[in-house]
């Protein structure tokens, strides 16, 4: 028979015991699971505590490089805005080279078509028709490149050699294409190469201005003379409207048109208008023309509305993006 162990018939310091043993064990395993959790802890909660003063010191460096960006994109935003201004500039000085303008409009700035010191009739100086060479026929109302190209090829190279040619002896040559330069009446173009070998700029230019492709008493109002239109092709002279606000350093379209939403419309006004004043302009305009720097324009104004091109452009040349060096 199988005998059982009965606790009623055990001392109870036995059960006491067969009770604490157990207990006593299970106190130990746990205290030693405890202590290897506990050390587990330490070390992770360790490096949480790095972690996380690290992330700290990332967001604060995220933090000032958010703000360089914002710095930056401001100042990026500045400069597209003057990029902007400077080629909507480009375009429009790129329009007006190849428009004609009336008697409402003036070349200024780099000439100064007024007569003035130095100057002759039309007020060009002297030095600014060196970049002119006698090869080039263009300088001829009525002779274009493809023109200049079979003057050339005819033997016709230099102002002079066109100035020896009678008018019916480049008629003849032009006849021989055909009806290709049919239309074509070169009577004035020995005159005019004469003008041209001579240095007679002035004459060259005022007889120009009568004429239309060529034709004497062609156009019942003068125009731009071929020379001065190169002149302007070739950068030597720019052209402005009167009273156009560009013709002052440091404006451009964008800015010109806020000083004429402000009542500033001429060069009269804007010469009148005190420094503070186009300064508060700008800055109620916002941060975009924080770069502007106005404290010439009045100054500038006042010789062109003088109509004084030559000190304008003496004044310019000592500019730097219409601030003084």
């Amino acid at each position: 028979m199988v005998s059982l162990i009965s606790f009623c018939d055990m001392p109870w310091w036995c059960v006491f015991l067969s009770w604490l043993l157990p207990f006593l064990l299970g106190i130990l395993l746990g205290w030693v699971l405890w202590s290897k959790f506990k050390r587990m802890y330490n070390i992770l909660n360790s490096e949480y505590r790095e972690y996380k003063l690290k992330c700290t010191n990332i967001e604060e460096e995220l933090k000032k490089c958010n703000e360089k960006n914002n710095e930056y994109s401001s100042d990026v935003a500045l400069l597209k805005g003057r990029i902007r201004e400077c080629e909507a500039e480009l375009e429009s000085n790129s329009k007006a080279k190849k428009s004609s303008t009336g008697g409402s409009e003036i070349l200024s700035a780099a000439s100064g078509f007024v007569a003035g010191k130095d100057s002759g009739v039309s007020g060009i100086a002297s030095d600014k028709f060196t970049v002119l060479k006698e090869d080039n026929l263009q300088v001829v109302e009525g002779i274009g490149p493809k023109m200049n190209e079979f003057l050339r090829n005819n033997g016709i190279k230099t102002w002079g050699d066109l100035a020896s040619k009678k008018s019916k002896d480049i008629k003849a040559l032009l006849d021989k294409e055909g009806n290709k330069y049919r239309i074509i009446n070169p009577e004035t173009w020995p005159i005019q190469a004469a003008l041209a070998r001579d240095g007679k700029w002035d004459e060259l230019i005022s007889m120009q201005k009568q004429l239309d492709t060529g034709r004497k008493g062609g156009s019942s109002t003068q125009t731009d003379s071929k020379v001065e239109k190169l002149l302007i092709k070739m950068g030597v002279l720019k052209r402005w409207k009167k009273d156009d606000l560009k013709a002052i350093e440091g404006i451009g379209p964008k800015i010109a048109g806020l000083l004429n939403d402000a009542g500033i419309k001429t060069w009269e006004k804007l010469s009148k208008t005190t420094v503070d004043k186009l300064q508060s302009i700008l800055d109620n305009a916002g941060k975009r023309y924080a770069l502007a720097d106005p404290g010439t324009w009045p100054k500038q104004a006042k010789l062109a509305a003088e109509e004084k091109w030559q000190e304008l452009e003496e004044y310019q040349d000592y500019l730097q993006g219409g601030k003084e060096k």
